[in-house]
């Protein structure tokens, strides 16, 4: 029997050039099932294969053969190689569109929201300090922080201030966060407010902010808490009928007007820029169209000329 695969296995597959060493495994005729192992060891090229140095193709061919049937050899032998390559791929669209994404978004919570929270020392267990810690990290987290900012703050508690001295100074970088979160909600809100309004001129965000920071600065508000808290509770309130917004508005008009004319004239060379690109491109399909027909012309001034001096001489004979 073992005679036999071997014949089999060499008189069949020399054409394509698969060769196998017969020990055990198992091969059925019908019924009967024998044991034989087959191991495949190699690929090579066929016995008729001709000897040249260029590759031609039928050589390319036939090395196309050999690794097709190289592959239903493979999926005779293991029948679940196929199904295993489906779910393999299955897995891994899995884990890369939803497992990974999820396990990243997590991920990114927990390291920011552990980031960004200030500690103090085992040692110090006064209320007033806990009370103000817990402030100063709810202050910290409603907003996205720079890393340098709260390890400084770190620094400052760990390092360079007394135990005796640490509510105090957690204190004053609370009041520092609510005003700097303040006047964050402030200058939203006022973006918010003047893109609803349709009586003002049209300009970026940053433009708006520039010029509320500007109204602050000019009036000393940049740090009063209690102006900037009221303001953004009348624009809350009010909107854009609010006096705080009529008077940022009214003390940067001229900027505003001047911002929004320069965009309006960055609009309009844009919309030229871009009718004049499709004129172009019309001028460029039509100029295609036209030298297609000169071709498709030539062309047929060309047969008319060779019918009209060779069609007359066949006629002639």
């Amino acid at each position: 029997m073992t005679n036999l695969v071997r014949w089999l296995f060499s008189t069949n597959h020399k054409d394509i050039g698969l060769y196998c060493d017969i020990s055990w495994g198992f091969l059925t005729f019908g019924i009967s099932t024998i044991i034989v192992l087959l191991i495949t060891s190699g690929i090579w090229p066929p016995l008729k294969n001709p000897r040249t140095a260029s590759v031609t193709i039928a050589v390319l061919k036939k090395k196309m053969e050999n690794f097709s049937s190289f592959f239903y050899f493979m999926i005779l032998h293991y029948p679940y190689i196929v199904f295993f390559f489906r779910i393999s791929i299955f897995l891994f669209l899995v884990f890369y569109r939803l497992i990974l994404p999820l396990v990243l978004f997590f991920s990114h919570l927990l390291t920011s929201s552990s980031f960004f929270l200030i500690t103090l020392p085992p040692e110090v267990q006064s209320p007033q300090a806990l009370a103000h810690l817990g402030a100063l990290n709810f202050y910290l987290s409603l907003y996205e922080q720079d890393p340098e900012w709260v390890a400084f703050i770190q620094h400052e508690l760990n390092h360079n201030t007394p135990f005796g001295d640490i509510p105090v100074r957690l204190k004053l970088f609370l009041m520092e966060e609510r005003l700097s979160n303040v006047r964050r909600d402030l200058i939203c809100e006022f973006i918010s407010q003047y893109e609803r309004h349709e009586a003002v001129f049209p300009v970026e965000p940053y433009i708006l902010e520039k010029s509320l920071r500007s109204y602050l600065e000019h009036f000393n508000y940049t740090d009063n808490f209690l102006i900037l808290q009221s303001a953004y509770l009348e624009l809350q309130e009010n909107g854009g009928e609010s006096v705080f917004f009529d008077r940022v508005v009214g003390f940067n008009r001229d900027f505003l007007s001047e911002e929004s004319a320069k965009r309006t004239r960055i609009e309009i060379i844009r919309q030229q820029r871009w009718e004049a690109l499709s004129v172009s491109k019309a001028r460029l399909e039509r100029a295609e169209f036209e030298h297609a027909l000169l071709l498709f012309q030539e062309e047929d001034m060309k047969r008319k000329i060779f019918y009209d001096i060779f069609g007359t001489d066949t006629e002639e004979d």
